[in-house]
């Protein structure tokens, strides 16, 4: 099949469901009003209640499908030439591989995703045409790869789908639309089994797309960078996603922010993040089938894809994407005040005091919830258990909140490690939270490691005996576990230790 004739079939079965979609909502509306209006003129004992609902329900389905205006909120904040000429650079040489005009507009967005798209207008006249990158995305990839992710976005426009988009978004909102306004309508089931059809139809048109534009990014970009920059976007956004919510989410809730883009890098160069990512790619591309309803194919079948065209050499700029902005910090505080208010007076941080502001506090809130519950023993005499875990984790969580056994252990560590935390702090030990890391706490060159020191008994991996020696060695064995919070321990008193 050429592509010409794919191009001319999509557009025709798209067309004709979207057409088909309007003249069933107005065929059904038709329907409503005629027998609405033969009840009244045919008929000696009128029906109210039937027709109240037949006009009721045609004045549904005319109001769903009435064209709106496209409206665009902007995904971020909205850079030019003049602020960010080494992109804009970068977006240009592949316009012009792929010869597609450059957007007219591009943003930056907390995001693992890159789009283009026509935006604004009136079913898609008069709309312009943007381009939307994620930060995190730029962070991941080289910037090879990132072209390779530019080229892709731009066959989307080289194939049409761009232009043929807003007609499939209008029909699928107005679909919505009448799904919505005829809740626990019996004429809701209609438009249910109808948007079923066109979905599965669309979405699979929308998988072929995505093939095609995975072919001008081969031939603009070279294959090898594409299927790079697949499976690094897979695994990315899956260590972005823990990395917002494990690391940066404690932070953010304490009134900080810190260098985002910094600790996203550091998070991902931790061995064990790397490993569950390396891990997490294999087992998607491991993964063959997909729903009909996906507007991607599985990553297993456009890899193969490309492995199967024309080796072609790309680039040789290994560096980071992230490196084409001129001020990333900048950036970054631009795109976090896109995202909210809130989020654009957060207090900067760096990583590295994290553990006195933020960990201290949270570790002394537990304390004072909770702490009683702690054993009241030295360091060097904790034996921890697995039991003695899920009990501390049952008392921390709610009681209205089902629980599983795992999640009141790691509840319990939280509480433990709150009270070695807040009582090796307060015995001039100073905490350390770096992204991807467990909190270690440094004093007098020693680095101490309570978790994984302390798991390692859980786990039958380390003795008692050898625990304790390991603390006499460190100067901790006397110390008793916290089990209050130390009022004395301020952030600014800890800046003294």
């Amino acid at each position: 099949m050429t592509g010409k004739f794919w191009m001319a079939r999509r557009v025709a079965m798209a067309l004709a469901l979207m057409v088909g979609f309007y003249a069933l909502a107005l065929a059904v509306a038709a329907g409503l009003l005629w027998i609405a209006y033969a009840d009244v003129v045919y008929t000696s004992i009128h029906a109210g209640k039937l027709i109240i609902f037949c006009v009721a329900g045609a004045g549904s389905v005319i109001w769903a499908i009435l064209p709106r205006p496209d409206r665009f909120d902007p995904p971020g904040p909205r850079v030019d030439r003049g602020e960010e000429p080494a992109l804009f650079a970068a977006i240009d040489e592949v316009a012009a591989a792929t010869g597609q005009a450059p957007p007219e507009d591009v943003y930056l967005m907390n995001d693992m995703n890159a789009f283009v798209s026509q935006r604004g207008g009136f079913m898609g006249f008069g709309s312009r045409r943007v381009m939307a990158l994620g930060l995190p995305l730029m962070q991941a990839l080289t910037i090879d790869e990132l072209k390779a992710v530019l080229a892709h976005e731009f066959g989307h426009f080289h194939s049409g789908d761009v232009a043929l988009g807003p007609w499939i978004h209008k029909t699928r909102a107005a679909l919505a639309r009448a799904v919505e306004r005829l809740h626990k309508n019996v004429l809701q089931r209609i438009f249910i089994a109808y948007g079923n059809f066109f979905l599965k139809i669309t979405h699979g048109v929308s998988r072929q797309q995505e093939l095609i534009a995975d072919e001008v990014a081969a031939r603009a970009a070279g294959p090898g960078a594409m299927m790079s920059s697949l499976r690094k976007t897979v695994g990315a956004g899956f260590a972005y996603q823990n990395y917002w919510h494990a690391e940066l989410q404690p932070v953010i809730a304490a009134g900080y922010i810190p260098p985002i883009t910094d600790g996203f890098v550091r998070f991902m160069q931790n061995h064990q993040i790397s490993t569950l990512m390396t891990a997490f790619v294999s087992a998607h591309e491991a993964a063959l089938e997909t729903d009909l309803y996906d507007t991607h194919p599985p990553l297993a079948e456009r890899v193969a894809a490309l492995a199967n065209l024309p080796a072609r050499d790309g680039g040789d700029d290994a560096r980071p994407a992230i490196s084409l902005l001129r001020d990333v910090s900048m950036s970054e505080r631009r795109v976090l005040a896109a995202m909210s208010d809130a989020m654009g007076r957060l207090t900067p941080i760096e990583w590295t005091r994290v553990g006195e502001a933020v960990y201290v506090p949270m570790w002394d809130r537990r304390l004072k919830s909770h702490g009683k519950e702690l054993p009241s023993c030295a360091l060097g005499d904790l034996t921890p258990t697995h039991e003695m875990l899920a009990r501390l984790g049952r008392a921390l969580i709610p009681k209205v909140r089902p629980a599983t056994e795992d999640q009141c252990v790691g509840a319990g560590w939280q509480l433990l490690i709150s009270g070695i935390g807040i009582a090796l702090v307060g015995a001039g030990w100073t905490p350390h939270a770096m992204p991807g890391d467990e909190v270690i706490l440094h004093r007098d060159g020693h680095d101490f490691r309570p978790f994984s020191e302390l798991n390692a008994i859980v786990a039958g991996k380390r003795t008692p005996q050898q625990w304790r020696e390991r603390c006499v060695a460190i100067g901790v064995e006397s110390v008793a576990i916290a089990r209050s919070p130390d009022a004395s321990l301020t952030v600014g008193a800890l800046r003294q230790l």
